[in-house]
């Protein structure tokens, strides 16, 4: 068995490095005083028991009894499952007062906002938040667009995104240089149609080479092409009101022009 793989199963299953090592451990060698257990693993002996108590509230070690006294061993790999259970739940529980904090949050924001605020973005991650931002659309996300966020920030993340969306019915409205309409191929996520529509608009009127979205009084830009992962967010109401008007005016023109 490779022990590297396993630990960076752990890793990404929720455990730190620590924890990981310790349960790996007493899996593999069994049952440990804490005493003997900080010595094999070189960690001090106040650190293994303030880890043994996290551990043992996850249930994944526990206290064994034998002629030579109290002993901690790895508790059963199936107790991962509950691991995973009580996170869900902890999870659940952070998501359903999430809307009350980020409400209360806002009331300690500066009540005089900057009349022109521009933010960089820089990176895959940067990236992604951008694209996480427009779901806090009020009224919709109008987009000139150029490929997809499959190619912005990989499909995995893509489709987080897509999901959110229609989770929160925050529609796309999009216009773009290719003629794909109803066609799509690049998302799973079900019920995608009914919070996304898009029109074909020629390049000779309207040449799309960035990936534009207009949302609240934001104008988002994106450019990531040629290993350049960059972008900006103008917030300025005025800005995104005259983004918003050159938007329907195109769309008007790509809704005439559309044949079915």
């Amino acid at each position: 068995m490779n022990n590297q793989l396993v630990y960076d199963q752990l890793i990404s299953f929720g455990l730190d490095e620590i924890e990981s090592t310790i349960y790996l451990h007493l899996l593999e060698f069994g049952p440990r005083t804490p005493l003997k257990l900080s010595r094999e693993i070189n960690l001090n002996r106040s650190k293994i028991y303030r880890y043994i108590e996290k551990m043992m509230d996850k249930s994944l070690i526990e206290e064994t009894n034998d002629t030579w006294g109290k002993k901690l061993k790895a508790s059963n790999p199936q107790n991962l499952q509950l691991f995973l259970a009580k996170k869900e739940a902890e999870l659940k529980q952070r998501l359903h007062v999430l809307p009350d904090l980020i409400n209360n949050l806002l009331h300690f924001s500066s009540s005089s906002k900057p009349v022109f605020e521009i933010k960089h973005y820089k990176g895959a991650e940067g990236l992604k938040q951008m694209l996480w931002n427009r779901l806090s659309a009020q009224d919709g996300v109008f987009l000139f667009g150029y490929q997809t966020m499959n190619e912005i920030i990989g499909r995995t993340f893509a489709e987080k995104i897509r999901a959110e969306h229609v989770e929160r019915k925050v529609p796309i409205y999009e216009l773009e240089n290719v003629r794909d309409r109803g066609k799509y191929w690049y998302t799973d996520v079900p019920n995608w149609s009914k919070y996304y529509d898009a029109y074909y608009i020629s390049p000779k009127l309207l040449k799309i080479r960035h990936y534009l979205s207009v949302f609240n009084d934001t104008v988002s830009v994106i450019s990531w092409e040629k290993g350049e992962h960059v972008g900006i967010e103008i917030n300025d109401s005025a800005f995104a009101l005259m983004q918003k008007q050159i938007f329907w005016h195109f769309w008007d023109i790509a809704k005439k022009n559309y044949k079915k």
